[in-house]
């Protein structure tokens, strides 16, 4: 009976570090000298809880924020959000064309395949670090 219990605490802890998963964190290289750029990743809720972004940080930019674009009269306009919630067992995706974290303000040029950090904070003031990839924005090829 004992070991049974060591058994369930010891998977309970393991699971407290895998609730939110964070896969393919990129940022947009873009060419040196624009100011702004914006990263995605896709989020998952692997919690009983739902989790509230509701804030963005990046120590690479003088600002952070959580954006999506939206049709507003027909055309397509970035709004700030101020949260976005992600219900358990749910994926919420990041990418060009909907949900972003928009960075202001570079204070240094990033480069092709550097690793920059991305944190956000959850309404429950929790932090989820983020490793973003710096690539570059995929061109369709014609063949």
């Amino acid at each position: 009976m004992l070991r049974l219990i060591v058994l369930l605490s010891s998977v309970v802890t393991g699971s407290l570090f895998a609730e939110v998963i964070v896969t393919n964190a990129t940022v947009r290289l873009l060419p040196p000298g624009v100011p702004n750029t914006a990263a995605y990743f896709s989020i998952e809720n692997r919690s009983d809880t739902k989790q509230i972004l509701i804030a963005a940080s990046a120590d690479f930019a003088a600002k952070a924020e959580i954006h999506n674009h939206i049709m507003v009269n027909d055309m397509m306009s970035m709004q700030q959000q101020s949260e976005v919630i992600i219900q358990p067992g749910e994926s919420v995706q990041f990418s060009p064309g909907g949900l972003h974290i928009m960075l202001f303000g570079l204070k240094q040029p990033l480069h092709q395949d550097q690793s920059v950090t991305i944190t956000l904070l959850t309404k429950a003031g929790e932090s989820i670090i983020i490793t973003a990839n710096v690539t570059q924005p995929s061109v369709h090829k014609h063949h």
